[in-house]
């Protein structure tokens, strides 16, 4: 009887540990699985702004993805040719759930960004972008993304067009 008192406690408590650690291990994954996610849509944004998708017989317009603090991000195309979002210009609204949300956008080492906005436009792949309040010269942005733990993951994208997740 005594034996299996203790098999049984040791079960509860391996159970107890790792009921403890799923919840930290569940939101390391979802914060994961949403970096991805925006490297995804900026990638998208990129292959539709260096493909010959158009509108209306125009293939000149850029394709982009607009960054604001907060648990919404916007693909777009640029239909008025200003490098940046405007109204009316959405192609998909993206909505973070899971507690996780955009925390920083950030251009090179100025973080803090109010707005970020990346566009790609024929032929090349190479990024541009447009922040608020302005930054010159940005040879890379970092869309930053906080977990409901704690935890950080930022999405990468470099003026050559590449896209990394750290």
């Amino acid at each position: 009887m005594i034996e299996l008192l203790i098999v049984l406690a040791i079960i509860a408590l391996i159970t107890a540990v790792v009921l403890a650690r799923y919840r930290s291990f569940n939101s390391t994954v979802l914060l994961r699985d949403l970096a991805y996610e925006v490297a995804l849509s900026v990638r998208e944004a990129q292959v539709l702004g260096i493909s010959v998708r158009g509108q209306g017989g125009v293939f000149t317009d850029a394709y982009g993805v607009h960054f604001t603090s907060g648990t919404t991000y916007t693909s777009f195309i640029d239909e008025d040719d200003n490098g940046r979002y405007d109204m009316g210009e959405d192609l998909s609204s993206y909505t973070i759930g899971q507690g996780n949300a955009i925390t920083d956008l950030c251009a090179e080492t100025t973080c803090g960004l109010d707005s970020l906005d990346v566009l790609f436009r024929r032929p090349e792949p190479d990024a541009l972008f447009f922040t608020d309040p302005a930054v010159s010269p940005i040879g890379s942005a970092r869309v930053v993304l906080g977990g409901q733990d704690g935890g950080t993951r930022a999405v990468r994208i470099w003026s050559t067009g590449q896209i990394a997740v750290e």
